[in-house]
């Protein structure tokens, strides 16, 4: 009869109070999981109060001219303004010039784990033709510009005179802008909290180096895009009225 009773004890055990510790389980894993997602968060705001303290610190005029070192777009026309700019101040005579941009892509993924990169290239070629001393000149002025622009392959001919025609190839970059990263409303905890830990990830991957803007390099670049003046004057509103 004891055999019995301890049989059917035992089976009421399983029977009733099994399920139970099962959800006491699953209660505790959920609540590791909440706890480890309120530890990410509360990191999550200490990084970015503390990346933007950093930022803060940089001066304004330091941060335009980083944004004019690397644009956010091509600038196609700016870059073009400033190099023939530059040409007709030496002496030069440009023509030939090409400007192409990087295809756009929307394919953000990686490559064997490879981040996406974080900014395009803008092809140049163009030609210029003058004395020697002059080119060098131009080409002096080219590397202490801002706006960076790499010399990938020089060409010359030379002609009866002290004059020379050169073939240039170049590029420069502009950055690509961060996609936003927002936690989604109405996602499910997981999704959430994966949200949460892939924001933690990128903002511990974001250094910010506030000695570069006193580096003696950057002081030394010379923004040389040339700015266009808009007349504050105009012509008569009605061109065919009689003149008074």
């Amino acid at each position: 009869m004891t055999i019995l009773f301890l049989i059917m004890a035992v089976a009421l055990f399983f029977m009733l109070t099994k399920p139970y510790l099962d959800d006491i389980s699953n209660l505790k894993a959920e609540k590791q999981k909440y706890d480890e997602a309120l530890a990410d968060s509360r990191e999550l705001k200490t990084l970015k109060d503390k990346l933007l303290s950093q930022y803060n610190t940089i001066p304004p005029e330091d941060i335009e001219r980083l944004n004019k070192l690397l644009p956010s777009e091509a600038d196609s026309g700016d870059l073009l303004a400033m190099i023939e700019n530059k040409a007709r101040g030496q002496g030069l005579l440009l023509k030939n010039v090409n400007i192409k941009e990087e295809a756009q892509t929307t394919d953000t993924s990686t490559t064997f784990g490879k981040p996406p990169s974080l900014y395009k290239t803008v092809g140049l070629s163009f030609s210029v033709t003058g004395p020697y001393a002059s080119v060098l000149a131009f080409f002096a002025d080219l590397e202490k510009s801002l706006r960076l622009i790499d010399m990938k392959a020089i060409g010359f001919s030379s002609g009866s005179t002290d004059n020379y025609q050169y073939e240039i190839t170049a590029q420069t970059y502009y950055a690509i802008p961060p996609s936003a990263s927002v936690v989604t409303l109405g996602a499910t905890s997981s999704e959430s909290t994966q949200e949460i830990v892939e924001i933690l990830t990128k903002l511990r991957s974001i250094k910010i180096d506030s000695e570069f803007f006193q580096s003696d390099i950057f002081k030394s670049l010379v923004d040389f895009i040339p700015t266009l003046e808009i007349p504050q004057q105009y012509g008569r509103i009605n061109p065919f009225a009689p003149i008074k």
